[in-house]
């Protein structure tokens, strides 16, 4: 009888420490994708912001003002890519901002 007892409750030990297996081998797979997303950015110097690229796609043919490291610049969005926004001046000029350079957004 104790034989059985503990035979059970290493079967249910073992089930358990396999879902965790299972479970740890999920978050490593997720993390290691995410290590190379970062290591691809750092190589190309591509600095990628979902925030930001949702921000300008929702905004394209809209005015917006965009601090920089250096300016503010106010213009009607576009185009928007993985790294950067395209805005007209009302000079007409044609700009990009590349995404690292954007301080804050309006």
């Amino acid at each position: 009888m104790m034989c059985f007892l503990f035979h059970g409750r290493l079967l249910s030990r073992i089930k358990s420490l396999s879902r965790q297996v299972e479970l740890l081998s999920s978050q490593t797979g997720d993390l290691t994708q995410r290590v190379e997303q970062l290591e691809s950015q750092l190589r190309t110097g591509l600095i990628l912001n979902p925030e930001l690229t949702r921000f300008f796609e929702v905004r394209t043919g809209q005015q917006v003002r965009v601090n920089t490291t250096f300016v503010t610049l106010e213009g009607i969005v576009l185009a928007t890519a993985e790294d950067g926004v395209q805005l007209r001046e009302s000079s007409g000029d044609i700009v990009l901002i590349p995404f690292a350079s954007i301080t804050s957004v309006q």
